[in-house]
């Protein structure tokens, strides 16, 4: 059994060890779940977390998010140079997140759609880079 938390433990920092802006942790609630959604919506993962996260089968469907949800979707641009107009030469910039904040909420993985309710609030939130 130690040895299946102490396995645990280390895969569990070598997957939030990504090369990746560490964010200021703000007030949340004790034992919330998190989940990292690729969708094709995005560039970059969604970051996913609540009390009680529900997935539904197959994969790419709809996660049930209930109880302290937060989802936070980074904001990302194409940059078009007006001299080129190749598609090979433009570039995507991501610089923030909006985080949506709601009692419960459905987010559908293949469109990154979201669906939520309660009492729901929407803020931009920057990267904060950690210091090396």
């Amino acid at each position: 059994m130690k040895l299946l938390l102490a396995a645990l433990a280390v895969s569990a920092a070598a997957v939030t060890a990504q090369d990746r802006p560490t964010l200021i942790a703000q007030d949340r609630p004790a034992g919330l779940k998190h989940l990292t959604v690729h969708t094709s919506t995005s560039l970059r993962p969604v970051d996913v977390a609540a009390l009680e996260i529900v997935r539904d089968i197959p994969y790419n469907s709809i996660d049930h998010l209930r109880g302290s949800v937060e989802i936070k979707t980074p904001v990302c641009i194409q940059q078009h140079d007006a001299t080129n107009r190749s598609d090979s030469t433009n570039q995507w910039t991501c610089d923030g997140f909006v985080v949506l904040h709601a009692d419960q909420a459905d987010f559908h993985e293949d469109s990154g759609q979201i669906e939520a309710s309660g009492n729901v609030r929407v803020t931009r939130e920057n990267y904060v880079h950690a210091a090396r």
